[in-house]
């Protein structure tokens, strides 16, 4: 509303007297519709709105009967520019001209009348204003309409809130929940009141909640894990990892409380947690220009350049080489401790590292240290040594990374990762995800059954398990055999300390053939009669 359309400064009677008086005036031009009803201060009343002037709203009660409603009580909730004629208006009866016959309307209880307004609050379920004056063990002391009431902890906003003492001292709607022994015993709640005004802006802003709609909102508080910005009257969650493409910054180092900024509604989705309500998720980097496009193309193998290290995994660290791009380091590139562990650096610090792979499809750029290869500047310690990985090898390594088509163990010792296949390790397991599977560092034994040209080495568990129980086999059955063996030994010495067996004869040795005379047509010597 422009300064000149603003209602004057006049005092209060005055300007009741003017609204009155147009009331009055705008009556006697209509004709008459018959005997009207009469309302009573406090009354709740829901009309259409008939006439917008500059400074009030006219709605139609009854048919026969017009309300008023000035535009300083409007703007409260609404505005002039946001109500068109045709409108419903939900209001209450704040005065009744008798004289005039006008019937002022209000957007929240008439004040004045105690234990009487908390009950004609809580019957229309129009708001009342109270000073929160203190808190205790449960929720918050409000003094409204000089009687002392309470707002229960879980009524007070309609999110959780850490610290109570940051309501004392503040002027608040309520609904009033119920009014008891004439009103000793009162109960508000602030948290209907917002969750009604977050209907009602809702509704207006239904047109415009879309995926992809770019809207103006206010930052209303921040967190660790994001910022939560009004959009007028609808909350929504714009969420660390989508405040800027730079991975390294916080919530407070983007935005502050009470900032204005421009963001992107990224998906709508129900609210499991409230049902009938729906979440609704933001983002700031998506208005931003993508890094990749405009530094990537900038970055090529083999460039050497300073990094920080921004977070570790167990399979490896990544570094920040640029804002919004981050490579990784892998730990069959960094250098082992004296325990053979691969020694990554500290989060935080900043190491020299080389360009050795760039994916500007997938978005990712694999790294190395800059200096002496295996360990250079990045991390310090023994030189990772290289085991001779040949077919037939059983290894020993842990899970470095998971794709649908398998499982990346990186190999101890190594300096190098195999495969696991996907066909083997879901075998008879439909329908399972090999993370939840494999999660990253689950300790693998596997055998090398393959290593090709390129060096990439393809591993079985299967293949590992089949050697061993055929080396079980093999070696049970070998002791059966000495077994056996050493049982019949045994049987022979018994028997032939029984005398059941006889010792073989042993055989005469060969003589030679009889040379003499008479024996030359006889080789063997035989004798003849």
């Amino acid at each position: 509303m422009s300064s000149n359309d603003r209602p004057s400064a006049e005092p209060a009677s005055e300007t009741v007297d003017s609204f009155a008086a147009m009331f009055e005036a705008d009556s006697k031009a209509r004709p008459k519709r018959g005997v009207s009803r009469s309302f009573r201060v406090g009354e709740p009343v829901e009309g259409t709105v008939v006439r917008v002037g500059k400074d009030a709203v006219f709605v139609d009660l009854d048919g026969k009967q017009e309300g008023y409603i000035d535009a300083v009580s409007l703007a409260e909730t609404d505005s002039l520019a946001s109500i068109s004629i045709g409108d419903t208006l939900r209001a209450v009866v704040i005065e009744v001209d008798g004289r005039h016959g006008g019937i002022r309307l209000g957007k929240s209880a008439p004040k004045g009348r105690g234990a009487e307004t908390l009950i004609a609050s809580m019957e229309s379920g129009l708001p009342v204003e109270g000073m929160v004056s203190g808190t205790n063990k449960g929720g918050l002391e409000v003094q409204v309409e000089g009687i002392r009431a309470f707002c229960p902890a879980r009524q007070a906003d309609n999110r959780f809130v850490t610290d109570l003492n940051a309501f004392v001292g503040q002027k608040l709607k309520f609904i009033v929940m119920s009014v008891k022994d004439g009103g000793r015993d009162v109960t508000l709640s602030r948290r209907a009141v917002l969750e009604r005004e977050g209907e009602e802006a809702r509704a207006k802003l239904e047109g415009k909640l879309a995926a992809g709609a770019v809207l103006r909102g206010k930052v209303v508080s921040t967190r660790e894990f994001g910022a939560f910005v009004d959009l007028g009257g609808v909350e929504a969650l714009l969420p660390v990892s989508e405040l800027s493409h730079d991975r390294a910054l916080r919530t407070d180092d983007v935005v502050k409380v009470g900032d204005e900024i421009d963001v992107q509604i990224l998906r709508i989705e129900p609210d499991e947690k409230k049902p009938g309500h729906q979440k609704i998720t933001l983002s700031l980097k998506a208005l931003a220009g993508d890094p990749w496009e405009a530094i990537a193309p900038t970055l090529v193998e083999g460039a050497i350049l300073d990094g920080k290290v921004l977070r570790l995994a167990p399979f490896g660290a990544f570094v920040q080489l640029r804002s919004g791009i981050d490579g990784l380091l892998h730990v069959s590139e960094i250098a082992l401790d004296d325990k053979g562990q691969p020694k990554l650096p500290e989060v935080g610090s900043t190491i020299s590292v080389k360009i050795v792979k760039i994916d500007l499809a997938a978005k990712r750029v694999g790294l190395a240290p800059a200096e002496g290869g295996s360990g250079g500047s990045a991390a310090t310690g023994k030189p990772r040594p290289r085991a001779a990985l040949e077919q037939g090898t059983i290894v020993s390594g842990k899970v470095s990374r998971v794709e649908s088509f398998g499982v990346f163990v990186q190999l101890e010792g190594a300096g190098a990762r195999g495969l696991l296949p996907a066909q083997e390790l879901l075998r008879g397991k439909l329908g399972m995800d090999l993370h939840k599977l494999w999660p990253l560092g689950t300790d693998v034994k596997a055998k090398i059954v393959s290593v090709d040209a390129s060096g990439k080495i393809r591993l079985s568990i299967e293949a590992m398990k089949n050697d061993e129980e055929r080396a079980s086999f093999d070696d049970y059955r070998a002791k059966e055999q000495e077994r056996s063996s050493g049982n019949l030994g045994a049987l022979g010495q018994k028997l032939k300390k029984l005398g059941l067996t006889k010792a073989p004869e042993k055989a005469a040795p060969a003589s030679a053939p009889d040379k003499k005379p008479g024996n030359a047509g006889n080789p063997a010597g035989v004798k003849k009669r």
